[in-house]
């Protein structure tokens, strides 16, 4: 699915990993300033290429990419989670590590990734989709808003 701009968006597959880990390390590093629990280790770039080849072709998780020109101009992944038993509504998507590069925001880029997610998890019988937002992350709060999303739980940390 391409734009008028000439991003198309995607699934992703596996000749796509490096190219998507060095983005994710751009939104590692965004949230890494934002807060020390983000801190990355050493070792983060070959551990989240074994997580995110995990993920690829499992059926509960859609990575896509958009990309222009043969450049990645974003990722966002998708999963369904299963709650325990006792809530009734136990199968909810849950979407993380969206992040559009810099040069493709606002372009509709981060939405049609979103987009495609969504739709993704409606063909699956999914209903409900959630996600956090890092803090003090304000284009991404106004992203979200944008995109529908409301504010129904506050994670809090400590440092113990």
């Amino acid at each position: 699915m391409a734009d008028p701009a000439g991003v198309r968006v995607r699934d992703a597959d596996r000749a796509d990993l490096a190219r998507i880990v060095d983005a994710w390390g751009e939104l590692a590093r965004l949230h890494e300033r934002t807060h020390p629990a983000f801190a990355l280790s050493q070792t983060w770039r070959r551990a989240y290429e074994e997580y995110l080849a995990a993920l690829l072709g499992r059926e509960d998780t859609l990575v896509v990419v958009a990309e222009s020109g043969g450049q990645l101009a974003g990722v966002a992944i998708g999963r369904i989670t299963t709650l325990p038993p006792f809530f009734r509504h136990r199968r909810r998507g849950f979407i993380q590590d969206v992040y559009t590069r810099e040069g493709y925001r606002r372009r509709g880029v981060g939405r049609r990734m979103i987009e495609r997610i969504e739709q993704w998890l409606r063909d699956r019988g999914i209903r409900r989709a959630e996600l956090t937002v890092a803090v003090p992350n304000r284009e991404a709060e106004a992203f979200w808003e944008r995109m529908g999303y409301r504010t129904y739980m506050v994670h809090r940390t400590k440092e113990l």
